[in-house]
């Protein structure tokens, strides 16, 4: 068995170790063939039937319904071949169909999209201690800045 080594790493040296692998390139490789599956079948068809992942080289595909994973187990080979096509060698041997049952698609996003941003409240008295402050300080530039995101119609002198 190999020693472990306690050897503090950049990320880039850690990322080379994993994905530098054949075995990463092939796994990179099949999440690209998801990603650009509507792409490959079309549209239509991407649609009624969608990836699932693999099985080694046996590739899970799920369908809507039971008429259309009756309907695609005939075009399998057709599947199996574009599919290759785009990886560039024949990985797949074999395509299994099944119903979705509500899992997830793994040519969609997984993720829940970021949610936008509330715009920050606007304060309601601004801008009234800049008579207050020294004109040449650091400080005061950046709270006339401050005031000028919120009033940007607001005429402030400079040096007071």
């Amino acid at each position: 068995m190999k020693e472990r080594q306690k050897k503090v790493r950049s990320v880039s040296e850690a990322l080379g170790t994993v994905l530098g692998t054949p075995e990463a390139a092939l796994e990179l490789a099949i999440a690209r063939l998801w990603r650009h599956w509507p792409e490959i079948l079309g549209p239509e068809i991407a649609a009624m039937i969608r990836p699932l992942g693999h099985r080694q080289s046996t590739m899970l595909l799920g369908a809507t319904n039971s008429m259309v994973m009756q309907e695609f187990s005939f075009f399998a080979q057709d599947i199996l071949e574009k599919a290759n096509a785009f990886l560039g060698n024949a990985y797949f041997q074999k395509v299994q169909i099944e119903l979705m049952a509500g899992r997830p698609a793994l040519d969609q996003s997984l993720l829940p999209p970021i949610p936008s941003r509330p715009p920050a409240p606007r304060p309601e008295v601004l801008g009234n201690l800049l008579p207050c402050m020294d004109p040449s300080s650091p400080v005061t530039s950046c709270y006339r800045a401050y005031v000028k995101h919120f009033y940007p119609e607001l005429v402030i002198p400079e040096n007071e």
